[in-house]
């Protein structure tokens, strides 16, 4: 179907019809919205300023080790995987300082677990005054790299930062944007347990001529390619669009 041909005898929805711009308010999903933001910008924070923490315990670990370490030999007690597919390999193995056992663990990269055996000699690194701080000398542990707190953190900001961002593109949207009909080209189905959400593609005409594109993620149970649905779109840049109704915002007073 030609996006054109759906003007014929088309109105929109009674509800848009009013003067713009229209009274707005924020549906339960908008509400939604805010409070996620919130928390992921927190959670940013905290799990930015955690991560920081951890790989300055782990420099400043690595730094005694090296500074203060001793070295002996120890023997391995088993050689184990995560999983079948896992490709974290892992090692236990015991030593001895001053007459006393202990046991340590590390993940030690694939070839040098190929080169170990059962009981088989492996030289450890350990602290003197707590030895139960160790790794295996031939292959150390790797602090996380230092740019992986500002990555996490600034993942979380910037999925806080744009949920707002939606509300608001959103709420102009319904507030300034003008109907028009559109036909659905394509869609994808995800099914929950309690709804089934469409992320339809579609295209519309406009009333000057043209045809737009657009996609949205819409709840209804029943759509296909060829139906024909509602949108919005901003009149001053019509890529911006969005099926209608909308997720984040309502018309106040429906």
């Amino acid at each position: 179907m030609s996006p054109s041909k759906l003007w014929v005898g088309w109105k929109p929805p009674r509800e848009l019809d009013r003067s713009l711009p229209r009274p707005v308010r924020l549906t339960g999903g908008g509400i939604l919205l805010y409070v996620l933001s919130a928390v992921f910008l927190a959670g940013g924070v905290m799990g930015a300023v955690w991560l920081d923490g951890k790989w300055r315990a782990q420099q400043a670990e690595a730094r005694r080790m090296i500074d203060e370490g001793r070295q002996t030999e120890g023997a391995v007690t088993r050689l184990w995987r995560g999983g079948e597919d896992s490709e974290d390999y892992r090692v236990d193995y015991r030593f001895t300082v001053h007459g006393r056992d202990y046991d340590g663990y590390a993940i030690i990269g694939g070839e040098y677990w190929q080169r170990l055996h059962l009981l088989s000699a492996i030289p450890v690194r350990y602290l003197p005054f707590d030895p139960t701080h160790s790794y295996p000398s031939d292959d150390p542990p790797s602090p996380i790299p230092a740019w992986v707190p500002f990555l996490m953190g600034g993942i979380f900001a910037a999925a806080g930062a744009w949920m707002p961002l939606k509300v608001r593109r959103q709420r102009r949207l319904l507030e300034r944007g003008r109907p028009a009909p559109a036909v659905v080209r394509r869609l994808r189905k995800w099914r929950t347990t309690n709804e089934t959400q469409n992320f339809i593609h579609y295209e519309f005409a406009l009333p000057g001529g043209g045809v737009c594109k657009g996609r949205s993620s819409v709840n209804r149970k029943t759509m296909s390619a060829g139906s024909a649905i509602c949108i919005l779109y901003d009149p001053d840049d019509p890529r911006r669009n969005a099926a209608y109704p909308l997720f984040a915002v309502r018309l106040a007073g429906k």
